[in-house]
């Protein structure tokens, strides 16, 4: 589990990392064959550098479409009356909360055996041939398909399609998590999102070249146990009608055991 003391202004990180930000050429590193400039968040992810306070929502939804009763319930969560720009106490609750549930992932993955994470992947791949390891990520620009990024620090799994997988995953890798999206769900139950972890994060990649990429995806999340797994829903494309009801498919961890259990 990760430990430290919590920042006394929940701002300072953000201070800290404007202040060591110079001007210049950053550093260059190879990774999958690609080249990436140092972010402000690093290569790798780190409690210091995770749920930086973002003021400005992930999304803006339409007053009518939500309802007079629901629009007034979440006011406290804005600073002002369109909902433009989330509050001083709501990004206070979101990073404690998120932190809580950084610990909490961090403890579950620590119990988590290699070897079992291992014999898991082994069998994944084992009855689906068509994945295969992949060194060198312009081996995949512009091809569709699916694939399999493999976080073995973790002993956790990502499995994803995309129409050009080398961009997407470099996506996945350079992508901030939007601050007010960091949880889906209860903070004792929230998975950690595939997009807060950082390039170096990603020890081995797999992937498989296909015109029914939805359809693989879709088996290989449903078939890998959820206790290695990083995706936060089902596989298979997000439709309109899906996404209207996506909230029922969330996965969700049991990350704190209840008293009497």
């Amino acid at each position: 589990m990760y430990t430290g003391e919590m920042p006394v202004d929940e701002w300072t990180p953000l201070r800290q990392m404007r202040r060591t930000q110079k001007s210049g050429p950053r550093p260059v590193i190879e990774h999958f064959g690609e080249r990436l400039r140092q972010s402000k968040f690093g290569h790798q992810l780190t409690r210091e550098m995770y749920a930086i306070p973002n003021k400005k929502p992930s999304a803006v939804r339409p007053r009518e479409f939500v309802g007079e009763a629901f629009w007034a319930s979440q006011a406290w969560a804005y600073e002002d009356e369109g909902h433009t720009v989330l509050s001083d106490d709501f990004c206070r609750q979101q990073r404690d909360d998120a932190l809580e549930n950084f610990d909490l992932n961090m403890a579950f993955f620590a119990t988590l055996r290699p070897d079992a994470f291992e014999a898991t992947l082994a069998e994944m791949l084992a009855k689906n041939k068509q994945l295969r390891e992949v060194t060198d990520l312009k081996t995949l620009d512009w091809e569709e398909g699916a694939y399999v990024m493999v976080l073995d620090r973790y002993r956790q799994a990502y499995i994803g399609q995309a129409v050009d997988r080398r961009a997407r995953i470099r996506r996945h890798w350079t992508a901030n998590k939007q601050f007010d999206r960091l949880l889906w769900g209860h903070k004792h139950q929230s998975v950690l999102s595939v997009d807060s972890f950082r390039a170096l994060d990603t020890t081995r990649i797999f992937a498989a070249k296909t015109i029914n990429a939805d359809r693989l995806e879709r088996r290989l999340v449903k078939n890998f146990p959820p206790d290695f797994l990083l995706n936060r829903i089902e596989g298979g494309k997000l439709s309109a009608v899906r996404g209207a009801f996506i909230a029922t498919e969330v996965k969700r961890r049991q990350l704190v055991v209840e008293p009497g259990f």
